[in-house]
Formats: structure tokens, C-alpha cells, sequence
């Protein structure tokens, strides 16, 4: 019947579309849709839904309950932000699901054949959470409540099928959220899981056939603003087979999102199965000392084992021809730490990004792996463009022809292959340095060179098994539910006191490798040579290549410790092996930032233009002279050579006060750099200038300073710290988009400007660096910066210890709260904003 009316059903139940056989149960079982429009060329699904906006008041900010992750009863795994909802039932006189002609009435608020929302949503709280006890802890928000249609939309749950909404909205509010509602992760706002009576993890993990409908919901307490702003972005189903209207939107959006959907892989069910499980259910250990030095990620990993039967399987047929990218991709699931990335929640890392957006990337890191390992196989071709539908390589002639990577059947070819930058993938594979790629593997111990010829390397199953079970784990810190707090033998680490939480995530995940290794399963069960390479690259050399090549931080934060690493042992150099598999796993881990493991390395390949990627590339050589030089003379030679460098040409490397500065800039922005570097020297106010002049050429190493003629004088006349790495500072300055960029740096000022009276001039901490993290706003447009201002809300930068400060968002309320507690802060003077407008 569908096909008879033109509409294509290939696709369904595939890429999280719903199948055939669940719309019938839908329209005829559940009677929760109707069609109308049969025997013409109309077809449309008629749908009534109510939704819920559950709000409760957690740490003084409203937060509202959203299902992060749906298992569903065929076997698909849906990651989306979803309010509680439940389709309206039809009760047609004719008792017949399929109508010939849509009638007007259909699109009133209340009709007399089709249940009333009034009626039941309290049982859909029922329903969804099994809390009939909810009933005398509720409040509905007499304002809250909306109703809307939208007529046409193009489903994505079901494609090709025009569909109208009617959308009952209803915002109800948790009156007191204490203990009594632990079942519901509240008071704390912690992450619950539900599930109907007919699901059954075991048979859905099994792939056994579950009824129709059933599925398990993975719950979680989600701040209000952050939710809205999201559902203004992604529409209000934020899924790919969402119930619901999308808002207005254009139609290349509404493209880019379907595409990068595409290009993500499907969680494996065991990964999935261990991210769905409640955690407070999780086992707890009396003798835990308390659970230090995180009891969640105690109780998360209590148990686990890593399947190293199957992580030497893997290592070892890397490089066989038949060992597909879709049997290493479930091989994975032999690291129990990746389920951790699936457990946080749609907004809970401290990198600003979704948990699934760092299990994509990680899953994309791994892939990078594969693919350099695989360099005389596909390996080229895989980094470069990804696969199709079925996993399988795209070759240069399939893409020079128009096809990409997970081509999606609704989209117009010619639209996908504008998304899918074909003339910078194919540059790319022609022009990147591979040799380069493999002589670093093979220094790193990766790979061995037994011969010569295409068929000339082995893997070294021991080094490779290292690498691949750091990748498993190395950013599990950015999830800040995760992060260790500092115990009192351990006093003084990295500069943290006693009971400081460990912002850093570099740094988090290093006091757990050097003070509690048997937390992480993919690490403790290493050999002991490879437990002390995998501490070496991560702990002892300190070393973020990041902050280099985007001059995201000083000089002395950078290289001192990497430099002490190097002069203590006259064996490391820049090419010995355990340096160079740092640099394997820093370039891996970049090559997978974007989270769309089947579209090829796209940072790489289509983010970075060509010259970026090889001037990151060329500081390797910068490197090896941190031997024989101050930090500060290397970082100088590396700004000089990246301003050199430049395409177009920026002359030559300029000299002056704020000369320093504004090749730092350069590098922090990236592909904006030269109009940044141009606001800067021309339009900000002096006093600005002078600001990040004066921060950005304070060193943090003792007795060390810039050229003379780079620098203003007062740096070097009165040498002072501590000198400030502002993270994600480049990220900051890189999501200029059609912002002023001028406002952009006079934002990055007043940091600066805040964090020194947070630290004031001291000659005593000449030698020491700050972190000042500013996730909050490295993604946010400079008028959502500003919206804050206009609701009475402020943005601060806070000091969390003596090693770190946090720009955050406050309230009135909290700001009191900080007050009462004697918390440090100072208020960001961002009137500018104001005046902008």
C-alpha cells in the first residue's frame, strides 16, 4: 500500500527509521496514527502527541528529565534528548485507521475522537516511570503549557511519509525532590534507567525477538537552558526517529545533521548494555576507602575485566586483508571503559560536548588507528573518505565520480557532495604526508620493518595493545562525574591541595595511572614495561602538543616538564620510541575530534586546510631542540616559523610590544587568523591591547623571557607570574562565525584581566602557570553571551584551587551561595556587549 502511493520503504529500519511492521502496530494496534489520504497522491500519518517538561530544582538551577538513549525493540540504539511522550489514541467511530480525506478538524486543539491530554498525563508518568506516587509531588505550571501543529513535515522516523503534528506541551514541576524520589535520580539529578514490562535486556543484547513498542529508556536530569537551546538547534525530537515536528529550519542544516547522523557507528549492545544500568545500582565495595578517589567511577568499574583475548586479536590482524572495519569496530567492546562515555548524560563533559560525542570521537581515534596501520591496504583511501552504507572503502575514482561517504537516499546527490568536500579529500590523499605517518609508527614501535615491499611491516602486538587500550580510556576524565578528587598522602599534586577536585582531565587521569591504576581494567592488566611507556607519554612528559601548535598556552606550561623528562634520561630524544608514540596517539586522538567515525579523519582530511595540518606537522622538528634550548626559545622559533608560514604571506614576523601577541593569536584562530590579527592591531581599544600584550608574553619559567623587541617592557622589567594558559581559548577564538571578532578578543581580555586579580603580579610564581578553563563559552556566539546579561544573569570567573579558575554562568542565587561560602570570584565586566547592540 505504501509503494502503491510512492512512498520508498528501502530505508526503514535502518540508521534508526522506524520499520514497516511498527507502523502498522502503530496505526492499527496501538491506534496511536492515523493515515489519511488513501487512494491518492496525499498519503499522510496523522499524529497526536503529549509531551512532558518535568522540572526539578537541582543545585538551585531548574533541570527537566530527557531520555539520552533509547534501546529500541528491533535492536536499535537512539541517541537523542526526548521529553516523556506518549501518542494520543484515536478512537474513530468507524474504528478504521486509514482515511480518504484529511479533514480540517483534524487540526483542532480538542477532537472528539482522540483521547484528552488532561485525562492522561499523569498515566504517562506512570507509564514512563512506574511512579504512581509522583501524583502528591507535582505542580503544573499554569504558563506552561502549549499547544502547536505542523502540517507536511517529512518523518524522519518514518521517510518519504508526510506527516502533521499536533503537539500538546505541559510543563509540570517537582514540588519537593528529596529522597523519596531516588528512584528518579533526584534529589542529585543522577542518570535512571526504565524499561515497559515487555522489554528484556538479555534478549535485546541477544538480538531475540521483543514485542513491538517495548523499549528501554536511559534517563537523565538535563539543566532547562542547556535543553532549550539544544532543541532550538536539533528541533525539538533531536533524533533521527524522533515523534514530533521539527522547528523551522533550512533545509542544508537539516542536511548536515542527517549526514553526520549517518556517518556515526551503532553502539555495540554489550557497551550499551553496561551504559544502561542504573548506578546506583552498581555494586559498592565496604572497604573502598569511601570510594576515593571517585566513588562513581568505583562503582562503575567494580568487577570489570578488559577481554584481552579478543584486544590481541585485534593488534595482531591489523594488518590482515580480510580483518574488516566492522569486525574491529565490535571487537572494541572488549574495553569496559568505553561504556563510561554512554553514562553522563547529553550535556556532561567538561570539554562542552555530549558523552556520545566523545564515544564517537574515541571510536573515530580508533579508526584512525586502523586506517595508519593500514597504509599500503585502504588505509589511505579509508582516513581520506570513509566508507558506504556497507563499511566498505571509498576508492578515488567512486569519489571523483560523486559518491560519499554513508550516502543518505532522501538528500539531493548534488547537496551531499557540496556537505562532503570532495576536492579537499581527494587533495588530501594525493598530497598528505604519509610517509611521514608511517615512519612515526614504525619509531613508535608499532609496526615493524621486516622487508621490503607493500608487504614489508608487521605489528608489534605488545606495543599496539598499548596503544590501542590508552585510546580506550585516555579521555574518559572529560566526563567531570569521573573526576578524582585529590587524597592527603597525595597532597601537592600537580599543584592541587588536599580534597581539590582535579579539573584538568590530562592531569586527572594521571593521578589515577600514578595512585589508583587498578580503577581502570584496560591499564592495571598491562605489563609492567608498558604500564611505564603509556605514564611516561601521559604523566612524565606533560607534555600537550595542543597548547604548541595553538599557542593555547606558555611557554613553561608546555615544555618544562617535558624538558626535565628529557634531560634526566640522555636516552629519550624526539625520535625514541616512547616519544614518538605520544606524538602516534596525539595525532590519532586529533584525527578523530570530529564525531563521525565513517567519514573518514575529518579533522584532518576537510577541517584543516592542507598547509595547517603539515605546519602542525613540521613542529615535530621544533621539538627535538628543547635539548639544547629554553622552553622559551623553542616556542619563540616555532610562532616566528608558523607566521613565516602563513598562506597568504604575512610579510615578515613582526616585532614591537605586541608582537608576541599577535603571532600567539594567529596560531590560536587558526583559519581566522590573519582577521583576528587584524582586529588586534587595529581595533581594539589600547588598554585592551595592552592587557593581552603583557598576559600573553608572560613565560612561567624562571629567568626566561621572549626577545626584547616581541615583548612590552614591563614584562621585562619586572618578570612575574603566574603566567595564564586560557583553555580552549583557540576554540574560542576559532567559533568566531559571523560574530564581531573584535568583541571576541575583548571577551578574552577581560579573562585575562579577571584571572590577575584573581593572582595578582607575584616574582615569587615567575615560574608557575594557571589554567583558566572557559568551556562554558568556547562554542557560544557572542549573543548568547550577551542574553545571559539581558535575563539578570552574570558570567564569572571563578577560582576553584590554586591551579585553577572555571568561567561559569550565576544566578543571583548562586552568587549569594558563593558569597556564604567565601568562594573566590570575579564578576566579568562584559557592558561592552551592551553597548554593541
Amino acid at each position: 500500500m505504501l509503494r502503491s502511493h510512492g512512498i520508498p520503504t528501502e530505508t526503514w529500519g535502518k540508521h534508526g527509521a522506524k520499520a514497516v511492521d511498527q507502523l502498522f502496530w502503530e496505526l492499527f494496534c496501538q491506534r496511536g496514527s492515523i493515515l489519511t489520504g488513501l487512494g491518492t497522491k496525499q498519503l499522510k500519518r496523522v499524529t497526536r502527541l503529549l509531551k512532558i517538561r518535568l522540572l526539578a530544582d537541582i543545585d538551585g538551577a531548574d533541570h527537566v528529565v530527557v531520555s539520552r538513549l533509547q534501546l529500541m525493540h528491533d535492536g536499535q540504539q537512539i541517541q537523542r534528548q526526548q521529553l516523556p511522550l506518549r501518542r494520543l489514541r484515536w478512537k474513530l467511530p468507524s474504528d478504521n485507521a486509514l482515511l480518504q480525506s484529511c479533514e480540517s478538524t483534524l487540526y483542532d486543539e480538542e477532537h472528539k475522537y482522540v483521547e484528552s491530554w488532561r485525562s492522561c498525563w499523569m498515566s504517562v508518568l506512570n507509564d514512563r516511570f512506574g511512579i504512581p506516587a509522583l501524583q502528591g509531588q507535582l505542580q503544573e505550571v499554569g504558563s506552561g503549557y502549549t499547544f502547536h501543529t505542523e502540517d507536511n513535515v517529512q518523518s524522519a522516523g518514518y521517510p518519504g511519509l508526510n506527516t502533521m503534528y499536533c503537539v500538546h506541551e505541559v510543563t509540570l514541576r517537582v514540588i519537593s525532590p528529596d529522597q523519596k524520589l531516588a528512584c528518579i535520580g533526584l534529589p542529585l539529578g543522577q542518570e535512571f534507567a526504565t524499561a515497559d514490562t515487555h522489554f528484556d535486556l538479555d534478549r535485546f543484547q541477544s538480538r531475540e525477538e521483543i514485542p513491538i513498542g517495548s523499549q528501554m529508556n536511559v534517563w537523565s536530569w538535563t539543566p532547562v537552558k542547556d535543553f532549550d537551546k539544544a532543541a532550538g538547534l536539533q528541533g525539538v525530537t533531536g533524533g533521527p526517529a524522533g515523534d514530533g515536528p521539527k522547528k523551522p529550519d533550512t533545509a542544508l542544516q537539516r542536511l548536515e545533521r542527517e549526514l553526520a547522523l549517518l556517518k556515526r557507528v551503532p553502539i555495540h549492545t554489550s557497551i550499551s548494555k553496561a551504559a544502561s544500568i542504573n548506578e546506583a545500582a552498581a555494586p559498592k565495595n565496604q572497604n573502598m576507602k569511601r570510594g576515593a578517589p571517585n566513588a562513581h567511577l568505583r562503582r562503575i568499574l567494580a568487577g570489570k575485566r578488559t577481554d584481552w583475548r579478543t584486544v590481541r586479536k585485534m593488534a595482531n590482524r591489523l594488518l590482515d586483508r580480510d580483518y574488516t572495519l566492522a569486525q574491529f569496530n565490535t571487537d572494541l567492546a572488549a574495553f569496559p571503559e568505553l561504556s563510561l562515555y554512554l553514562r553522563d548524560g547529553v550535556v556532561g563533559t567538561g570539554s562542552g560536548r555530549t558523552t556520545d560525542d566523545e564515544y564517537q570521537r574515541t571510536v573515530c581515534a580508533f579508526f584512525a588507528i586502523y586506517w595508519l596501520t593500514r597504509l599500503d591496504l585502504e588505509g589511505r583511501q579509508g582516513f581520506s573518505f570513509g566508507t558506504d552504507e556497507d563499511w566498505k572503502v571509498l576508492e578515488a575514482a567512486s569519489v571523483q565520480d560523486g559518491q560519499v561517504a554513508m550516502q543518505s537516499s532522501s538528500a539531493p546527490p548534488e547537496m551531499q557532495q557540496r556537505l562532503y568536500n570532495k576536492e579537499r579529500r581527494l587533495a588530501f590523499l594525493n598530497n598528505a604526508q604519509w610517509g611521514f605517518f608511517r615512519r612515526l609508527m614504525v619509531d613508535a614501535g608499532l609496526i615493524d620493518q621486516v622487508g621490503n615491499g607493500r608487504d614489508s611491516f608487521k605489528v608489534n602486538e605488545t606495543r599496539m595493545v598499548s596503544l590501542l587500550a590508552l585510546t580506550a580510556f585516555h579521555d574518559i576524565m572529560k566526563m567531570e562525574k569521573l573526576l578524582p578528587t585529590v587524597q592527603s598522602p597525595h597532597d601537592g599534586y600537580h599543584g592541587y591541595e588536599a580534597g581539590d577536585v582535579i579539573g584538568d582531565h590530562d592531569h586527572a587521569l594521571c593521578y589515577i595511572m600514578d595512585h589508583y591504576p587498578d580503577l581502570l581494567p584496560s591499564f592495571r592488566e598491562l605489563g609492567s614495561s608498558e604500564r611505564q611507556s603509556i605514564q611516561f607519554t601521559q604523566c612524565n612528559l606533560c607534555f600537550n602538543h595542543g597548547w604548541l601548535v595553538q599557542a593555547e598556552a606558555p611557554p613553561g606550561a608546555i615544555f618544562t616538564k617535558f624538558r626535565e623528562a628529557i634531560t634526566a634520561d640522555r636516552r629519550l630524544h624526539a625520535g625514541a620510541p616512547d616519544v614518538a608514540l605520544y606524538f602516534v596517539h596525539w595525532l590519532t586522538d586529533l584525527a578523530g575530534a570530529e564525531p563521525s567515525p565513517l567519514g573518514g579523519c575529518e579533522k584532518f582530511v576537510i577541517k584543516f586546510p592542507l598547509h595547517v595540518l603539515n605546519s602542525f606537522l613540521q613542529s615535530f622538528k621544533f621539538i627535538e631542540g628543547i635539548a639544547s634550548q629554553t622552553e622559551t626559545q623553542v616556542m619563540e622559533k616555532y610562532l616566528k616559523y608558523r607566521w613565516s608560514d602563513h598562506v597568504p604571506s604575512l610579510g615578515e614576523p613582526p616585532r614591537g610590544p605586541h608582537g608576541l601577541a599577535a603571532m600567539r593569536l594567529l596560531c590560536m584562530a587558526q583559519a581566522h587568523g590573519r582577521t583576528v590579527v587584524e582586529a588586534f592591531n587595529q581595533e581594539l581599544p589600547d588598554e585592551d591591547k595592552e592587557v593581552l600584550s603583557v598576559e600573553m608574553a608572560r613565560t612561567g619559567c624562571a629567568g626566561q623571557s621572549f626577545s626584547p623587541e616581541l615583548v612590552p617592557m614591563q614584562v621585562l622589567s619586572r618578570p612575574a607570574g603566574p603566567a595564564f594558559l586560557i583553555y580552549y581559548g583557540p576554540a574560542f577564538l576559532q567559533a568566531v562565525g559571523s560574530d564581531s571578532v573584535v568583541l571576541r578578543l575583548r571577551i578574552l581580555t577581560e579573562i585575562y584581566r579577571c584571572a590577575r586579580e584573581l593572582w595578582p603580579e607575584s616574582q615569587a610564581a615567575v615560574a608557575t602557570s594557571v589554567h583558566v578553563r572557559i568551556d562554558a563559552i568556547k562554542g557560544l556566539g557572542v549573543d548568547d553571551i550577551s542574553e545571559a546579561l539581558v535575563k539578570g544573569e552574570l558570567w564569572l570567573v571563578t577560582k576553584h584551587n590554586e591551579s585553577e579558575a572555571f568561567v561559569e554562568k550565576a544566578s543571583h542565587r548562586k552568587l549569594n551561595k558563593f558569597v556564604r561560602n567565601g568562594q573566590k570570584f570575579q564578576i566579568l565586566d562584559l557592558g561592552f556587549l551592551r553597548e554593541s547592540h
